[in-house]
């Protein structure tokens, strides 16, 4: 745990985010004298597809009086799939002048943006702070998926959207302005029985564990104070009554990282007869409610700063016992949604699982000819798993109001976009003294 000791002493002149728009009050220390502003400093796009960042250097002449810059941290990831929303937040914005002297050096890092939900583990975005990371793969690895696949089944692993990247000015190695990444948004992973043309014409009485189309989480936007990803609820299309509430990650702030997401829960799994989540001699269900990783702290004096928070990994399972036909027994693995960089990284966001089947459908299996007539197989019943997650929390941001003036953080607005990354970016002109 931290102590309470202050980070203004760490470097001289610091300064940190509060929730609301900060302005540096610092006095231009050659306003009076003359130079052609407006000179662009040519910081080259990052326009990575991977989640690297991109790091410039600037080094000013004897003719460079001061530097004008603007940066934005990176997006988080977003979700694409058959629900809505689910956007990763906007990295976080700002701006700021401050004076130079020939031999000083500005480095800029552009963040790049996370990665989208996906089959596939994605790189969170890179930058001064990386945004969170998932964990190995489960299939093949962990004990409970491999237990399942020992008999017939049908297992998914999905991997919910990567945090983005902090974009960062270092003045002479040392930071003074770090732009906060973005929290991936929200996720979801269901695996569900389903009507096969062998059992004849789809009857209006079959009732699969379908979930509404909703609105996911989005993911926290960086900005001057600690914003957290969102949380929300799913509940059954078919089955009114039972639903399964995610929690979002909390954002970074001040250095300090964000929390990981409180752990959710299946709620009301009694209140609806015709849906059962209990094991019994006939079916064994398994599910969990996790809470989400906290990012890590920040520090100034570091080369790096506050990695978001690592997605949580949730499996839904259900099996019906002695079944040899794979869409009977359903397993669900979700890596939850992770946090954006910064100045403190932010929190990922809980994953909820939930496993079942329904209590009062029963259909007949496949039909077999059997010394001349058409005998009904095997009863059967619907059955799903799902997992989902809760939205990452943004990363924290800082501008040191000692060295830079006309300066401030404002809230990001270019969140995630479904299906690719949303890089940071930096922006520069310089004042010279002309001939």
């Amino acid at each position: 745990m931290k102590g309470n000791i202050s980070r203004r002493g760490v470097v001289k002149g610091t300064a940190w985010a509060v929730p609301v728009v900060l302005a540096s009050t610092a006095v231009p220390a050659l306003a009076a004298s003359h130079c052609q502003p407006g000179v662009v400093v040519p910081i080259p796009t990052n326009t990575s597809t991977d989640g690297s960042s991109l790091t410039h250097t600037f080094t000013a002449t004897d003719k460079t009086q001061s530097l004008t810059f603007t940066i934005t941290g990176g997006a988080g990831g977003s979700y694409q799939g058959d629900s809505y929303q689910g956007f990763g937040g906007a990295g976080a914005y700002i701006t700021g002048t401050i004076d130079l002297t020939e031999g000083d050096t500005v480095t800029f890092i552009t963040a790049g943006g996370g990665g989208p939900y996906s089959g596939s583990a994605e790189a969170p975005g890179r930058g001064w702070a990386d945004g969170g990371s998932h964990e190995a793969a489960y299939i093949g690895t962990n004990s409970y998926t491999n237990a399942f696949q020992e008999g017939p089944g049908r297992i998914t692993e999905l991997y919910g959207p990567t945090g983005g990247g902090a974009s960062a000015v270092l003045l002479n190695g040392t930071p003074i302005a770090i732009a906060g990444g973005g929290g991936g948004g929200g996720a979801r992973q269901i695996s569900r029985t389903t009507w096969s043309k062998i059992y004849g014409e789809r009857p209006s009485g079959f009732k699969g564990l379908r979930f509404n189309h909703g609105n996911i989480a989005n993911g926290g936007t960086g900005g001057p104070s600690y914003t957290g990803g969102e949380g929300y609820d799913e509940t059954y299309e078919y089955f009114p009554g039972p639903s399964l509430h995610m929690n979002g990650g909390k954002g970074g702030y001040n250095g300090w990282a964000g929390a990981g997401g409180e752990a959710g829960n299946l709620l009301n799994p009694t209140s609806n007869s015709s849906l059962s989540f209990k094991n019994n001699s006939t079916y064994y269900t398994y599910r969990q409610s996790l809470a989400g990783n906290a990012g890590d702290n920040g520090y100034l004096t570091t080369p790096t700063g506050g990695t978001g928070g690592k997605g949580v990994v949730g499996i839904g399972m259900v099996v019906t016992i002695g079944s040899t036909h794979a869409d009977r027994n359903q397993c669900s693995v979700l890596h939850g949604s992770t946090g954006g960089g910064g100045y403190g990284g932010g929190g990922s966001g809980s994953v909820t699982t939930a496993a079942g089947y329904a209590t009062d459908q029963r259909w007949a299996g496949e039909y077999t000819y059997v010394n001349g007539e058409y005998q009904a197989g095997d009863y059967w019943s619907p059955v799903g798993s799902a997992a989902f997650s809760g939205a990452g929390g943004a990363g924290g941001s800082y501008l040191d109001n000692q060295r830079v003036y006309s300066g401030y953080i404002a809230t990001g607005t270019s969140p995630g976009v479904a299906g690719s990354r949303v890089n940071g970016t930096s922006f520069a002109t310089v004042c010279e003294i002309q001939d």
